[in-house]
């Protein structure tokens, strides 16, 4: 497989528990570039903004319990924090672009839409798409232990769905991460 780029910026987007930061890490190991996990991003937001600025963001904080909004509520607040968070990873993205620092930009709050938005060959994005709920189940209790999540699971699922509708619309490759031994292959093929 050739390693040579094609591309400064990478997006890799998709539900949770899908699989995601796994594959970021080994085409970033392939490439020999960093990631940038979103979830970071969120978080020095919310340690150094005031809450007003960014409700979404904000939300949990206001003693609203996740589990009582309901699927729809929840994929509501993952579009509308990808939303909120959209400035910040532009800045991200326009400096990597302009000192040509490769990144891979990984995590469940990359909007489709922004992603798309640039009319620049640096920026490539790719959604990992994982519609087994089951799957997703044994990813998570791998990764965290304990019990099954399966409310989370079934949630992941159908924002995976909402994300994939998307891609669809815009004609943004979307990635199936199983079989898993191919993965990399599979991912470098459609990169280049």
């Amino acid at each position: 497989m050739n390693n040579i780029r094609n591309w400064t910026v990478l997006f890799i987007g998709g539900a949770s528990g899908t699989g995601k930061s796994t594959l970021a890490y080994e085409i970033a190991k392939f490439y020999r570039v960093n990631v940038l996990e979103v979830d970071d991003i969120e978080k020095i937001i919310k340690a150094t903004t005031p809450k007003e600025l960014f409700p979404f963001l904000n939300y949990w904080d206001t003693g609203i319990d996740w589990k009582n909004i309901g699927i729809n509520g929840i994929i509501n607040w993952l579009i509308n924090v990808s939303k909120e968070i959209i400035p910040a990873l532009k800045a991200i993205v326009e400096r990597h672009i302009e000192d040509n620092v490769p990144i891979i930009i990984e995590g469940d709050f990359i909007n489709p839409e922004f992603t798309n938005s640039f009319n620049n060959n640096c920026v490539r994005n790719i959604y990992v798409i994982e519609n087994d709920q089951n799957q997703i189940l044994q990813n998570y209790f791998q990764r965290e232990g304990g019990e099954l999540q399966n409310y989370r699971a079934e949630i992941s699922v159908e924002y995976g769905k909402w994300i994939k509708n998307e891609c669809g619309k815009m004609g943004i490759q979307y990635f199936e991460p199983r079989p898993w031994n191919t993965q990399l292959e599979r991912i470098i093929k459609l990169l280049e």
